[in-house]
């Protein structure tokens, strides 16, 4: 047995204005858009996402699907060229911490997607 690759999905009220936020902000491209399934597919480089609008039960017992993020984690993206993204995204994106440096060896910066998901980003540098 051997796990390959965890793929994060996403639930979002709008398929089309999210993958227009990971496209255009983080160089993401649309592998697949099904409104009628209510499911996309992202990808960047080795990073895959899928993006849904629930059909059924709402996440952890809302009443509606959307008040706010119903992930209670963060998703980590390990990189290389760290500050070529920084450039790219600060102006663009919601921050939840600017770029900087760890003393456990990581240089890292948070941003919220167009649904407020903490999206994190790290390159290791020396300790």
């Amino acid at each position: 047995m051997e796990l390959l690759a965890p793929i994060p999905t996403l639930a979002t009220p709008s398929l089309q204005e999210t993958v227009d936020f990971y496209v255009t902000v983080l160089d993401f491209t649309c592998k697949a858009l099904d409104e009628q399934w209510k499911f996309a597919s992202i990808q960047k480089d080795k990073v895959t996402m899928q993006l849904v609008h629930p059909q059924a039960k709402y996440p952890f017992g809302s009443s509606t699907p959307f008040e706010e993020p119903v992930f209670t984690g963060e998703i980590y993206i390990h990189m290389d060229g760290i500050d070529e993204l920084w450039e790219k995204v600060k102006d663009r994106a919601e921050i939840c911490f600017p770029v900087q440096n760890f003393d456990y060896g990581m240089r890292e910066f948070g941003i919220y997607d167009n649904n407020g998901y903490l999206i994190q980003f790290g390159q290791q540098i020396s300790a």
